[in-house]
């Protein structure tokens, strides 16, 4: 996998990215990764990842709600949205066209609304992978 992070990302997030792709398989990937920090993210979210098997983008936080983000949460976030890119890699989650709410997990169309989509197979992973990621961080 080729990788791309942004210039002004934190020596401890750039070794969070290699043990999380290295956890998650991701480094073992042909395509392309791409995170970038930013300083505001649209809606004030954490993170935000899109792409298919191909390509991947990622953007991370580093403040919310005009507050700094906390080092835990940015690399919760990290391994949060890096499980998304592995699901766009493997094509178990393809996207909705144009913005739709209609995203397709394991071949399956799956309809959802911005209030429900943490309720989403796909985000539901997110959600558990996350924790264990990080915790596998700190008792490495």
């Amino acid at each position: 996998m080729q990788l791309s992070l942004s210039n002004n990302m934190p020596k401890y997030m750039v070794e969070f990215v290699d043990f999380a792709t290295h956890w998650l398989g991701i480094d073992k990937f042909r395509g392309e990764l791409h995170i970038d920090l930013k300083q505001r993210l649209e809606e004030d979210s954490f993170g935000l990842c899109w792409g298919d098997r191909g390509e991947v983008e990622m953007h991370i936080a580093t403040k919310q709600w005009g507050a700094p983000v906390s080092k835990e949460d940015k690399l919760k976030t990290l391994a949060h949205e890096l499980t998304h890119a592995h699901q766009y890699f493997t094509g178990h989650l393809v996207a909705g066209e144009d913005e739709t709410f209609r995203s397709q997990w394991l071949g399956e169309a799956i309809d959802y609304t911005p209030d429900t989509e943490d309720q989403t197979p796909w985000e539901e992973q997110a959600q558990i992978c996350e924790e264990r990621i990080y915790q596998a961080w700190l008792n490495r």
